[in-house]
């Protein structure tokens, strides 16, 4: 999950943080948290973020602005905005804007937000395309099983066929929710709607397959798992 802030005071931008993280640390969700005080850097550095925390008012570029720009990124982004002014309003819902936040902000609706973007971002994620045999070819994202790193080639095991692509692992793997989906081996990328038995050290999937976990991820798996099924 790649998350950023932006606002222009630093004080409130340290605590939105450190909440954020809290949350994504007790959902076992893996994330990156960008700050940023100067919208113009985030404007130019042309990384993607699957959510985003913009103060409207600020020097040199404003939130709407920047949201357009994050936006035309990643049509899927889950975009709140943080906000006094509420002439602002109507620009922002043509975004598609989560919820508004003033300052300070309340964190229990902090955290409910979150789970209403957790839960728009693992049904956002329809389809991505991956290059195999000539051609990019479309995939949706729930059909995906796993994805198998082996003697240096990547396989995408969906419902229907395996497909040897030329995207390299940690590109194909980075693009799939974070929320149903674990890198149980550095080796292999599981869909958890596929295991019809997990025995800690392993799963097994519906269609017969068997995935060892690495030693040094099933205490954390083991996590996941529990908060994973109390979510479906």
């Amino acid at each position: 999950m790649n998350v950023v802030l932006v606002d222009d005071e630093v004080f409130f931008l340290e605590n939105l943080r450190q909440h954020i993280a809290g949350y994504m640390k007790n959902h076992f969700i893996p994330c990156a948290i960008t700050i940023a005080s100067n919208p113009v850097e985030v404007f130019h550095n042309n990384e993607i973020y699957d959510v985003a925390f913009l103060d409207i008012q600020m020097d040199g570029i404003d939130g709407i602005s920047l949201a357009k720009e994050l936006r035309n990124r990643n049509r899927k982004l889950a975009l709140f905005f943080i906000t006094n002014y509420r002439e602002y309003q109507d620009d922002a819902m043509d975004l598609q804007a989560f919820r508004f936040f003033d300052k300070p902000f309340d964190v229990n609706r902090l955290y409910s937000s979150l789970d209403k973007a957790m839960e728009y971002i693992d049904n956002s994620y329809i389809d991505l395309y991956l290059y195999s045999d000539g051609a990019y070819k479309q995939v949706l994202a729930d059909e995906i099983m796993y994805i198998e790193r082996k003697n240096r080639k990547v396989y995408v095991h969906t419902t229907t066929d395996v497909l040897c692509v030329r995207d390299d692992y940690e590109s194909c793997c980075q693009r799939l929710p974070v929320t149903f989906f674990y890198g149980v081996h550095k080796s292999f990328y599981v869909n958890l709607h596929y295991v019809q038995k997990y025995a800690y050290s392993e799963l097994f999937l519906t269609d017969g397959t068997r995935i060892s976990i690495a030693s040094r991820k099933q205490s954390e798996f083991h996590k996941f798992w529990f908060w994973f099924l109390g979510r479906h």
